[in-house]
């Protein structure tokens, strides 16, 4: 009996799979386990696997490189040889439309195709939104008193899609960027993370002596060929000793509740051509600082390619997003839900420091900045968390890591 290749649900938010590349082609001889199709999804570039042995069949029409397939849609069969299989309809944009008019039209503010005759009721405020976005508000219908047009009536306008009117010329130097599956979801993370969490920041600065010997040592002491620990992989470590020292940074707030995680899993954010990835350090309190550098050189080489298995991408408590090779100096990173807590890293730079005898050192210092949600955190709770690990950073001795 014939079985279905179907669009696997990968992750937990996943909708659709958008089709990168085929590995066989219909007819082809499959072994149960073999990749046939890669497919990005909202995280990563994954495979799909045969559900079964036997030959490819019924390969439905339209599933070719960049269309978008719904999760539990059939994509084709797996068959035996001489076996008949049903006829699959065409993959068409039909439900993708009627999501989007759906949208449309449940949203206020999204008015008809044409503009509308007579006078247009919007504050000055209003209109120089709807400028600055490029919408004529002729086309907007409003939803105020007496028909007035709100910025609520411009955004949701300009959500739907429907942008500038279609008698105006195209403008030939502007340019229209289509997001990647990643830069689409990391999007509506980040929308989700600034309405839903109560968020609030906190910075200090730590002496970055400590670790900058230690690394320096590691480079004369190594006789193998290759680098020290990062930054990055060093801070792992570190924060997840003071996680596991005060666990209220390593939780989610979940219905009204505080759930406080019994795993310790850091999310490292990288940057990719396709957009932000955050591959996840698992029980990384456990885990040695050469096994957390070599976890964090193996994410690296997958965000390249943009290669991720979907564990690696799952399960995160707490997230560290290092910028300072690129040369920030201090950002505050929003929160990654539905995590509590993301720790900023700016580079390190040479700073001057009033030491304990009151004389003046030029010293490097590097900015942490936590991140909160104000739910699960209060501000004496985040400050002593930065403080231990300030103190780790400043004091440990770094050769008991391994």
């Amino acid at each position: 009996m014939a079985v279905e290749f179907f669009m696997r649900k990968m992750t937990d938010n996943m909708e659709y799979g958008t089709i990168a590349h085929w590995l066989v082609k219909e007819g082809d001889q499959v072994a149960a386990g073999q990749p046939l199709l890669e497919i990005e999804t909202d995280k990563a570039t994954v495979e799909l696997e045969a559900p079964a042995s036997g030959v490819l069949k019924g390969m439905r029409a339209g599933v070719v490189p960049g269309a978008q397939v719904p999760v539990g849609e059939t994509i084709a069969f797996i068959a035996q040889p001489g076996e008949e299989v049903p006829a699959l309809p065409p993959l068409g944009a039909s439900e993708a439309t009627e999501r989007v008019e759906g949208q449309r039209a449940a949203s206020p503010g999204v008015g008809p195709k044409s503009p509308s005759a007579g006078q247009i009721r919007a504050t000055p405020d209003v209109r120089r939104l709807a400028r600055e976005m490029g919408i004529d508000l002729s086309w907007v219908s409003g939803t105020g008193r007496d028909g007035r047009i709100t910025n609520e009536d411009v955004l949701a306008f300009a959500q739907a899609g429907l942008g500038a009117t279609e008698s105006e010329p195209p403008d030939k130097e502007t340019e229209w960027l289509d997001l990647t599956p990643v830069q689409k979801r990391t999007g509506e993370r980040m929308l989700e993370s600034v309405q839903s969490a109560p968020q609030f920041s906190l910075t200090t600065r730590a002496d970055m002596t400590n670790v900058l010997n230690y690394r320096q040592g590691q480079k004369t002491a190594s006789a193998e060929p290759g680098s020290p620990p990062s930054i990055t992989a060093i801070l792992v470590k570190l924060a997840a000793q003071t996680l596991k020292e005060l666990p209220r940074a390593n939780a989610s707030f979940i219905q009204g509740r505080i759930k406080v995680h019994p795993q310790i899993n850091i999310g490292v954010a990288l940057g990719t051509e396709a957009g932000l990835v955050v591959p996840v350090v698992k029980e990384a309190d456990k885990k040695s600082l050469l096994e957390i550098a070599q976890a964090i050189a193996s994410f690296q080489e997958k965000a390249a390619v943009m290669r991720f298995d979907l564990d690696d991408l799952s399960g995160g408590t707490f997230t560290i997003s290092n910028l300072g090779m690129y040369g920030v100096d201090q950002f505050n990173a929003l929160l990654n839900p539905p995590e509590s807590a993301i720790l900023a890293v700016g580079r390190i730079v040479k700073a001057a420091l009033a030491m304990e005898d009151d004389t003046i050192a030029i010293r490097p210092v590097m900015s942490l900045t936590l991140t909160i949600d104000h739910r699960s955190m209060d501000g004496m709770q985040g400050a002593r968390f930065l403080s231990r690990l300030r103190e780790r950073l400043e004091q440990a001795d770094l050769t008991d890591l391994y």
